[in-house]
């Protein structure tokens, strides 16, 4: 089998040997690419080299990069990565078949390993151990308690308009098995689906006072992409495994990335939720989803950080809220 697609990489070129992992994984593919584009920032250099990938410079900036290589790709179809991912030989042709079998426009993948006992070794989904298992339930209760995402398998209004609408990730949303949202570290998607979605108005995500981080921004590419009547999935039959190169990590203390994410989370989803959910389809519904996260989301991390020495965490988070509404009042 053939078709013609473009790998797109985001990087600052300081992921080390895991980006060079996933360059081997990339020279494995049963189908090879059309073209292999790395985007990175002017001034950063690649410590590693595919020989025959295109460098895309641009500003820095997570949304800013991303639009910047999905602009500059010329094949039938995308598969977007961050930079530190492993997958098997035949992901690409897996991800490409599911597309087509379902008449889907995106497929994600999930982030639940590989065997990589071979170069040859065919994909083998890991079996995730049950500590793990106990951790993703609290974690998922928690994120339907704030909003952040709720996980279903059937049609839910009421869920998808106090939870899932103020937003995060819906897999299986019906009995199709479509979603509407999902990770931003790796897509296969129809190039002219993704140019379609137009990321470049939604560099609002990467400004801020405390931090640029452009937290949600995987949310609002496939909200954006739902609205327009794209059809989102994930594909069963194969997984990639996260690396974690921690690349993007803005700080490595432990309270000042906790400050960072609470402060981009209350302001970007804030706004994405105004900008996508209230500007799409106004009404009571999604007034109540709005307010749920709004609400709940603080009087969780309130309670969460009542201790003198996570006040800063609570200062931040007011101020996410603070610059989100006067984002939405100069609009």
């Amino acid at each position: 089998m053939q078709f013609s697609y473009s790998i797109v990489i985001r990087t600052l070129g300081n992921t080390g040997e895991k980006y060079h992992r996933m360059l081997e994984a990339i020279g494995r593919q049963t189908v090879v690419p059309q073209e292999v584009l790395v985007v990175i920032p002017h001034g950063y250099e690649l410590d590693h080299r595919l020989g025959t990938e295109r460098i895309v410079r641009s500003e820095k900036g997570m949304v800013t990069q991303r639009v910047a290589g999905i602009n500059e790709a010329v094949g039938d179809y995308l598969l977007v990565l961050d930079d530190d991912l492993d997958f098997p030989p035949d992901f690409a042709e897996k991800l490409h078949n599911t597309l087509q079998a379902r008449q889907l426009d995106c497929v994600l993948s999930f982030c639940r390993g590989w065997q990589t006992a071979s170069p040859s070794a065919p994909s083998a989904p890991t079996k995730t151990p049950l500590k793990q298992q106990v951790k993703n339930r609290i974690r998922n209760l928690r994120g339907a308690f704030t909003g952040q995402a709720f996980y279903t398998n059937r049609r839910s209004d009421y869920f998808d308009v106090t939870t899932v609408t103020a937003g995060h990730r819906t897999y299986l949303r019906d009995e199709q098995g479509l979603c509407s949202t999902g990770s931003f570290q790796c897509f296969f998607i129809k190039n002219e689906v993704a140019k379609r979605v137009r990321m470049q108005d939604e560099l609002w995500l990467e400004e801020g006072t405390i931090s640029r981080y452009a937290s949600f921004d995987d949310g609002v590419f496939y909200y954006k992409l739902f609205l327009q009547g794209g059809r989102i999935a994930y594909a069963q039959d194969t997984g990639y495994l996260h690396l974690d190169a921690a690349a993007g990590r803005q700080t490595t203390n432990p309270m000042e990335a906790k400050r960072i994410r609470i402060y981009a989370m209350a302001k970007n989803r804030i706004i994405f939720w105004h900008r996508h959910i209230w500007g799409s389809h106004k009404g009571v519904k999604t007034l109540a989803g709005g307010l749920y996260f709004m609400t709940n989301y603080f009087v969780y991390n309130l309670l969460a950080n009542l201790r003198p020495k996570h006040w800063p965490v609570i200062a931040a988070l007011t101020q996410g809220y603070r610059e989100a509404f006067r984002f939405i009042r100069k609009k």
